[in-house]
């Protein structure tokens, strides 16, 4: 609940936006789902509102998104079930309905000033001068496949959702006696002595007899291990490979620049001046006032501001275009509707566009055309590849029946590393993701057509399996040797350590710095930390957590990767919530939160006794299940 109530305080166009980006996600393996054989297609009920299969595939596949780049790329749907992600999409989804029913219930209405401020204050419609830009505004609008009418009545939807989480969380004022204890808590901070002592201060420890590497070889063998390696063939299909062999006639490239006059070259740019009234009967009013005296003593008159679109396209003016470029320079429009209220325009600059010759955009129509029919047979070529690797044919008749080339890998690791240590396959694109994909599958077999960025189908296929295996003691006695070596410096290093802290502990009068002269090892005062320090001037976290749990004068022991470290605590600082440099706002803003995600837990409880909520998990499974 709390995560949800976090969302409502980020970015109103992310939130919004990232919406709709599920309209494309949806494209891809919603085929199978809508055909349910006659199951109602509802799988969660929310009070009067029923949630859709499509609409939890939706959410679902946007978490996948979400979360695929933190896992490298590659998140399979199996995968994202097991990560909790359907469920989370499902609670997502319930959230929503409960708080739009709230709302309604609750009589919230958003008017259109509220919806005008927030667009006005989101950061992503604002120009380099940090001021609202209608131009951005349409512009990302249309990035996104949404009309202006489409994104208002999102964000009404999410207004009216913040507005009761708003109510419900208002007002929560943390202890103080917890908030002081708390400050107290993280505040304090501590001074500690380090004494650091190299392992290799040690010096020589000699050798291993025979049977002491012995020992300690088969002790370690996981250190010895060559890890596991997989041969593969590799086939890819890939757009740009065949645009190369794509053959473009003259003809074809004359009647393209005929077709698409209008886009090469430069487009015609206005400047376009505008009035935005809430009502067509005010907008009428600004629209005849301006005819005689001017868009900006008419905007004046009427009480509002004029908003001046430098330099702007057609297109960048979706709902508007149209109007604004239909005027003469100087002219006034009539009033002209948008989904943000009424519109009254005037042309102050107008910038000629320019159209390329034949032989100038030559270059650029015949990589165009190449490009698009590239795409046509890339996809009808990958539907083949699939249907054949579907019905068993070996991937060599594959290959050679759509003309892919495949690649052969002698051993790679699951690191993409050969034997040698090397890349195996440098240069090669989207290989980490083939290489992942091979060890997930057994030997001989052949993974299904994979779709990679950039237009890029690969399909691998793991020719042969070996297995990770000890390598013989001969072969790694050197590295045994060294291992060795280091670790009975590290056992020699740690007991010195402990004679260290012994002498460290007699008392106060034993000064760290001479002890750790005597010793061979480097001391170190350390500058005053926090319990949440990582790590302090050579000082491990560890041995950060443990300072806390001890008194002054007492010490604590531990290690780093190539060292032994002695700590003594010198000095304790107390926080003091009292003092005049106290700040306790961040610890207030914890507490509230906490609070807060309480109170809202218990209202969501609330809302469902309000607007029950059921749960079709049979449906559920059976839409999604493995393969479907």
């Amino acid at each position: 609940m709390l995560q949800f109530i976090r969302t409502y305080a980020g970015s109103w166009v992310v939130k919004i936006l990232f919406v709709l980006l599920i309209v494309s996600f949806a494209a891809w393996g919603i085929g199978d789902m809508i055909r349910t054989g006659g199951i109602s297609s509802t799988v969660a009920s929310v009070g009067k509102v029923d949630i859709d299969r499509a609409e939890l595939d939706q959410e679902f596949r946007r978490q996948m998104e979400r979360l695929r780049p933190m896992l490298g790329g590659n998140l399979t749907t199996e995968q994202a079930r097991q990560f909790g992600l359907l469920d989370q999409s499902l609670s997502a989804l319930v959230q929503r309905a409960l708080y739009d029913q709230a709302a309604r219930d609750a009589g919230i209405s958003v008017g259109p000033d509220v919806v005008r401020q927030r667009i006005a204050e989101e950061p992503a419609f604002r120009n380099a001068q940090n001021q609202f830009d209608a131009a951005q505004f349409r512009s990302v609008l249309r990035n996104n496949q949404l009309t202006e009418d489409g994104y208002v009545a999102l964000l009404r939807r999410e207004t009216a959702r913040e507005l009761v989480a708003g109510a419900v969380g208002a007002g929560v004022t943390p202890p103080k006696p917890l908030v002081q204890d708390l400050y107290r808590f993280r505040g304090e901070r501590r001074v500690a002595e380090v004494v650091t002592l190299p392992n290799a201060a040690i010096g020589d420890v000699g050798v291993p007899d025979e049977a002491e590497l012995t020992r300690y070889y088969e002790d370690h063998q996981v250190r010895f291990t060559a890890p596991e390696y997989r041969a593969l063939s590799i086939a890819q299909l890939s757009a740009d490979e065949i645009a190369k062999d794509i053959r473009i006639s003259d003809n074809e490239l004359r009647a393209a620049y005929d077709e698409r006059a209008d886009e090469l070259g430069t487009p015609e740019r206005r400047t376009v001046e505008m009035v935005l009234a809430d009502d067509e009967a005010k907008a009428k009013q600004i629209a005849e006032a301006a005819k005689t005296k001017g868009l900006t003593a008419a905007a004046k008159d009427a009480g509002t501001d004029v908003i001046t679109l430098d330099n702007v396209t057609r297109n960048e003016l979706p709902e508007i275009g149209d109007a604004a470029f239909a005027l003469a320079q100087g002219a006034v429009s009539d009033a002209v509707r948008s989904g943000l209220g009424w519109h009254v325009l005037t042309v102050t600059a107008i910038q000629p566009g320019a159209t390329k010759s034949f032989e100038e955009a030559r270059d650029q129509l015949l990589a165009e055309l190449r490009k698009e029919k590239a795409m046509d047979s890339l996809y009808s070529i990958a539907n083949r590849v699939e249907d054949q690797l579907a019905s068993g044919a070996p991937l060599e008749e594959v290959a050679q029946a759509q003309s892919l080339p495949i690649a052969k890998i002698a051993a790679v690791d699951s690191s993409g590393k050969a034997p040698d240590g090397k890349d195996a396959a440098p240069g090669r694109a989207n290989f980490a993701a083939m290489v992942q994909t091979a060890f997930q599958l057994a030997s001989g077999a052949t993974s299904n057509l994979t779709e990679a960025p950039n237009n890029v189908f690969y399909t691998v296929r793991v020719d042969g399996v070996t297995p990770a295996a000890a390598k013989p003691l001969a072969e790694v006695r050197d590295q045994a040797i060294a291992g060795w070596q280091d670790d009975k410096r590290a056992k020699l290093a740690a007991e010195k350590a402990q004679d260290i802290a012994a002498k460290l502990k007699q008392g106060s009068e034993a000064a760290a710095q001479d002890v750790a002269s005597q010793s061979g090892a480097s001391f170190a005062m350390t500058t005053p930390f926090t319990r949440d320090a990582r790590s302090v001037e050579g000082l491990p976290g560890e041995l950060v957590r443990k300072l806390f749990e001890v008194k002054p004068g007492e010490t604590v022991t531990g290690a780093t990767a190539d060292s032994q470290v002695v700590a003594r605590l010198k000095e304790i600082i107390p926080a003091d919530p009292a003092a005049a440099d106290a700040t306790l706002a961040t610890v207030e803003s914890t507490v509230a939160q906490g609070l807060e995600s309480d109170i809202m837990a218990q209202f969501g409880n609330a809302l469902r006794n309000s607007y029950p909520v059921e749960v079709h998990r049979n449906r559920i499974d059976q839409f999604f299940a493995s393969g479907n």
